[in-house]
């Protein structure tokens, strides 16, 4: 067992205590039940000081679709530390701690939602998923209304709908960018943590072709998630949402698609439009994610990529890469970075190229990748260009 994994029912509630007052939290029934539901399913991990919990992190085991390809990712979360013991380098040892363990577990991926993008660049992490969050004021909502009146609308408690969307949710899932594959307990957990409501939209048949889970405050409601499988779904969920204007300042839509899309408003100028920042994830398993990625093609010529991995040695060194009839070819040349490698990348720029986050070509023309421009061109082609999207916050 790992020196710094913690396992007992006192380090549970250590862990529990520096948690509300690392974050400023109140404690109450209700977060402890959300808490520990989360707190049950995870690797936990901490440092102590004399018998006192200094520092803490957990890694929530989940599985993610990646362009119809499943991989096994850990979610990081409360990255924290006491005051008393802060600027020790206590969370920086958990943190690769915890990254030793997911390669020797074969977990390929990690997320994170960041305090600081810089300190977190430190351990090998890049900012991949962004969103764009729509603001419309209620008393600037335009008229709208569906083309087609089959199909109908069931506003429903997230608990209640979970029967109905979770087999829907499901056949989504092949076409995520990174998304996650929600186990029934992560499920469970996002019922727990918030009020969440549930407008459902079933077809004239009686199945459901569409989803919107949303969250209401005094003043705003706030749409967390937004599927359909038709455009009447889509029609008349947005019809749903667009008749509570009169009851809430202001609507805000918070979109994991990172590409605007208010194009449908008579005047754009009524929608404040913003990107959001949001999580960052690291490539683990380098030699899986490279092998079993789902590649644009079946041909390559044999490319070299030297990877600088400072914080998994497992990783850094030259990686030959071809692929032939679209079997996968690749073994570890170096532990080296060998100078005449076609192609020179860190971990963070390279898990922003394979996300589509950003191209490898672009990469190389703003000086943060180097190599052969025609072995760029090459690989480049080969990599997805859609943006990742991400639903889940942990």
């Amino acid at each position: 067992m790992n020196k710094y994994r913690l396992t007992t029912s006192k380090e549970r509630e250590q862990f529990y205590q520096l948690y509300l007052y690392a974050f400023n939290r109140k404690d109450s029934e209700h977060r402890r039940q959300y808490f520990f539901e989360r707190y049950d399913h995870g690797m936990i991990y901490g440092i102590k000081n004399d018998q006192q919990l200094g520092s803490g992190l957990y890694a929530l085991p989940f599985t993610v679709n990646f362009h119809g390809v499943s991989f096994h990712m850990n979610g990081i979360g409360d990255v924290m530390s006491a005051p008393e013991f802060s600027g020790r380098g206590g969370a920086g040892t958990l943190l690769e701690t915890s990254l030793q363990e997911m390669l020797t577990n074969h977990v390929t991926l990690a997320y994170l939602a960041p305090f600081s993008y810089e300190y977190y660049r430190r351990f090998g992490y890049e900012q991949v998923f962004n969103r764009l969050r729509y603001t419309l004021a209620g008393r600037q909502i335009p008229p709208f209304h569906p083309q087609h009146a089959t199909g109908k609308v069931r506003r429903l408690s997230l608990s209640e709908s979970l029967p109905l969307i979770l087999p829907y949710y499901q056949t989504r899932t092949t076409d995520f960018a990174g998304g996650v594959v929600r186990d029934s307990w992560w499920w469970d957990h996002l019922i727990l943590q918030n009020r969440r409501d549930v407008a459902l939209y079933t077809d004239g048949a009686g199945k459901v072709q569409g989803y919107i889970i949303y969250t209401r405050d005094p003043s705003t409601l706030t749409v967390e998630e937004w599927y359909a499988s038709t455009g009447d779904a889509w029609e008349h969920l947005l019809e749903f949402i667009l008749r509570n204007g009169n009851t809430f300042e202001q609507l805000v839509f918070e979109d994991q698609y990172p590409a605007y899309q208010a194009d449908w408003f008579p005047n754009p100028y009524s929608v404040h439009t913003t990107i959001q920042p949001y999580m960052m994830a690291r490539i683990v398993d380098l030699a899986d994610f490279l092998h079993r990625y789902p590649y644009m093609g079946d041909q390559l010529p044999k490319i070299t990529l030297a990877v600088t991995d400072p914080v998994l040695p497992d990783n850094q060194g030259t990686w030959s890469l071809a692929i032939a009839d679209g079997k996968v070819q690749l073994h570890r040349q170096s532990e080296s970075l060998v100078p005449d490698a076609d192609i020179h990348i860190s971990i963070q720029q390279l898990v922003k190229a394979m996300f589509g986050a950003e191209s490898l070509t672009h990469l190389a023309f703003v000086g943060q990748v180097a190599g052969e421009k025609s072995a760029i061109t090459q690989l480049d082609q080969m990599l997805h260009h859609t943006l990742p999207m991400l639903n889940d916050y942990f």
